[in-house]
């Protein structure tokens, strides 16, 4: 069993202001990442160290597939770190931390929105990377599919891959494919997905997929609605802990 723990943007305090925080990305999309979305840094130095000194280990895709497809125990303490959507502050803030635990985490990439080269630190946005800044950082975090034009939404019902026809998301995920070395993993953008989302996903030989539904990771667990804890910056570290410590019950 494992819980998987997602995270977005790990901000110092000073940088966590009480709005949405406009998104700035290659491909244009327009939109703004919400407060409980980020994480402070104090209080992910402090997951992290929790997490470290009590024995976690930090998992691997490779494990996680190896889990589900032939049956491979896990360490007892098991935990998958994931980030979603590629922001500066993963590079800045998040990737520090973790090489300094010894952790590893994987990233979702939003390839389309990727910039081609890299630039200032933005504070004042939440400005996603580039493909050259991916690289010096991929010691601590593995790539997977997050789909390339497709993280949008109509509301909080909606993902772009559930509007769009299959063949139109099919030829979307190929495309990202070529940018992640994960290929058969995936994560819902926003978390929202309908049954023909998954269907695609298994006719494509996807082996694993998360959702940001609550929840620990059993064998019984549909490999392709996987849960993911969301991490809010309003989450007491008491609280963080006696999650994980169910977890590793």
């Amino acid at each position: 069993m494992f819980r998987t723990l997602v995270f977005h943007e790990v901000r110092p305090v000073e940088e966590l202001y009480e709005q949405p925080r406009p998104i700035l990305v290659a491909d244009g999309y327009e939109d703004a990442l919400p407060l409980p979305l980020f994480d402070s840094l104090p209080l992910f130095q402090e997951q992290i160290n929790y997490l470290k000194q009590e024995g976690f280990h930090s998992l691997s895709i490779s494990e996680v597939r190896a889990f589900y497809e032939q049956g491979q125990p896990l360490p007892e303490k098991s935990v998958l770190l994931t980030f979603d959507d590629c922001y500066q502050s993963l590079k800045e803030y998040a990737y520090p931390v973790l090489k300094e635990a010894g952790f590893q985490a994987t990233v979702f990439v939003a390839a389309g929105w990727l910039f081609q080269t890299p630039s200032r630190y933005q504070p004042e946005v939440s400005k996603v990377l580039s493909k050259e800044e991916l690289k010096e950082i991929a010691d601590v975090f593995e790539y997977a599919n997050h789909t390339t034009h497709f993280h949008e939404r109509r509301g909080t019902t909606q993902s772009r891959p559930m509007w769009e026809t299959a063949e139109h998301f099919k030829k979307d995920l190929l495309l990202c494919n070529e940018q992640v070395a994960l290929t058969d993993v995936f994560a819902y953008p926003f978390g929202l997905y309908d049954q023909q989302t998954v269907d695609v996903l298994r006719e494509m030989n996807f082996c694993l997929a998360f959702t940001t539904k609550s929840g620990i990771n059993t064998p019984e667990t549909a490999p392709l609605e996987l849960h993911r804890e969301v991490i809010p910056y309003t989450m007491p570290i008491e609280v963080f802990k006696t999650m994980m410590e169910t977890e590793g019950k």
